[in-house]
């Protein structure tokens, strides 16, 4: 069969564009894909890159505030007294009013311990982390002296070396007397450290850093 020059013409186009379309088809179109599955890629590593690297300063900062609480809490040690138990912590401040009193003939009436440790106020924590590790420990002591002997025992207090407040003194007394005798009400109080809650709250507070900084 003999196939005329319109014919064959027609062919070889024809062959052209079926040849065009499949390189579309089958080559552009599979580069722009693949180009899009790339771009999806290359977010979903960045992505992932800026997690693991939000993960890495959060723990840097993590490590240096618990390195910083580890070191606070050694030089505590000195000024604090010893121990992180309540109970240990308070009845150790009972032996040193008995023990003051005793020397410098005051006789305690009676002593009574907080019903519990008392945390600092919110407001405090929320500025500092580490301080949500310190808990108030005190007793409350009544005592029967004369006026000299009770400023005696409280300048001993106030210069003890280890850190103690008398944090409330009450004297219900008119007329008072060198040489009468008076019956103070004194609350003495110290700090306790326990550097496992300071180190919950660190973390917390770093958590919710995190938090406000992805929003």
């Amino acid at each position: 069969m003999k196939i005329s020059r319109r014919d064959r013409n027609i062919i070889i186009v024809g062959g052209i564009v079926a040849a065009v379309v499949l390189v579309v088809k089958f080559g552009i179109f599979s580069l722009i894909d693949l180009s899009e599955e790339l771009a999806s890629a290359k977010q979903e590593q960045e992505a992932k890159l800026i997690r693991m690297a939000e993960t890495i300063r959060q723990r840097e900062y993590y490590q240096q505030a618990l390195s910083k609480v580890k070191s606070t809490e050694e030089s505590l040690k000195t000024v604090l007294l010893e121990g992180d138990d309540p109970v240990l912590v308070t009845a150790e401040l009972h032996r040193i009013i008995t023990t003051l009193a005793e020397q410098n003939n005051i006789t305690v009436a009676r002593i009574d311990a907080s019903a519990k440790p008392e945390k600092l106020d919110a407001e405090t924590i929320k500025k500092n982390p580490f301080m949500a590790g310190f808990l108030k420990v005190k007793v409350r002591a009544s005592l029967k002296c004369t006026p000299d002997k009770l400023m005696t025992m409280l300048a001993i207090l106030e210069n003890h070396q280890k850190y103690l407040i008398t944090e409330r003194l009450e004297i219900r007394a008119w007329n008072v007397r060198p040489d009468k005798e008076i019956t103070p009400d004194i609350v003495l109080a110290t700090f306790l450290f326990k550097p496992d809650i300071a180190d919950a709250e660190i973390k917390k507070q770093a958590e919710r850093d995190k938090g406000k900084e992805k929003a």
